[in-house]
């Protein structure tokens, strides 16, 4: 700890160098494939698919190479033609979920160097808006496409030669403690989505199970596997960490695990989220740049 009570940015900088570094990597790899025109970033939820997107799409833009990007929410299926579970409730973690004879249709367009028109799905609504939008990609241009199933051959496969292709996988691996995505879905989502800590972990055994049977079973397929966690990350996260967990009901089912996450977290010394900067990958889990 004590490294950051003597330039705290300075240290923050150096937790972020090998993120930094590995995005910037994956970027020259790109860069030294010519034939590349979809690149496709896919982990699990709160592994930093959309900072590591604005990340990745940044350096391209310093070597001359502009990008177009894709989130792959925004093929989500309107409510009537969702996909349910056995027990009533969409399923919003399989790729049916995605509308993939559409996705297929816009893909191969922007590989074959036409227009595809693209949809934006509203989340307030929960479905898509009625104005699609014109797209397409210049010679030199790529596209980046992030989301969960962004590896998945239903989404990336065939259809698409192998060699316009470049897979990144996110993934969050520290000895630590077990699963820093929950920590940072806790915190965003409370703030960037008004969920409380309780429905967090109410659904994180869902969202895991999907991580588990759509997401990383495609992890050996990737071109380069990219660790984002970040050493700072629960210092800075601690003092609103504790406020959401704290909230957690002492009769919810989510409560034991709460405990285990107060327990970890409790003990730690907090650092002032202020310093994190503002192009800081970080700043996707906090709030803007205040307290």
């Amino acid at each position: 700890m004590e490294k950051y009570y003597s330039d705290i940015e300075k240290a923050f900088a150096e937790d972020e160098a090998y993120y930094e570094q590995a995005v910037l990597d994956a970027a020259k790899m790109i860069l030294d494939r010519p034939t590349v025109k979809m690149i496709f970033v896919t982990g699990g939820s709160c592994a930093g698919k959309t900072p590591t997107t604005e990340r990745l799409a940044h350096y391209l833009a310093e070597h001359g190479r502009k990008t177009e990007l894709i989130s792959l929410d925004d093929f989500y299926r309107n409510p009537e033609d969702a996909i349910y579970n056995e027990d009533g409730t969409p399923d919003y973690e399989c790729p049916e979920s995605l509308d993939l004879e559409l996705l297929h249709k816009c893909f191969s367009a922007l590989c074959d160097g036409e227009v595809a028109y693209m949809p934006t799905f509203d989340f307030k609504k929960k479905r898509r808006n009625d104005q699609y939008k014109a797209m397409s990609l210049e010679d030199e241009e790529l596209c980046i496409v992030e989301g969960l199933h962004a590896l998945n051959p239903e989404v990336c496969g065939g259809y698409i030669p192998a060699e316009k292709t470049f897979k990144i996988y996110l993934h969050t691996h520290t000895e630590e403690y077990e699963e820093p995505r929950l920590l940072r879905r806790i915190v965003r989502d409370y703030y960037k989505r008004g969920t409380t800590a309780e429905e967090t972990i109410d659904m994180w055994d869902n969202v895991e199970e999907g991580t588990r049977k759509y997401i990383e079973p495609y992890k050996d397929s990737a071109d380069v596997v990219i660790n984002t966690y970040i050493a700072y990350e629960r210092y800075v996260m601690r003092n609103d960490a504790i406020q959401m967990l704290s909230e957690v009901p002492a009769e919810s089912p989510s409560r034991p695990i709460a405990d285990k996450l107060l327990a970890m977290i409790t003990p730690l010394p907090s650092l002032p989220k202020c310093k994190v900067s503002d192009t800081s990958f970080m700043r996707e889990f906090l709030t803007k740049r205040i307290g």
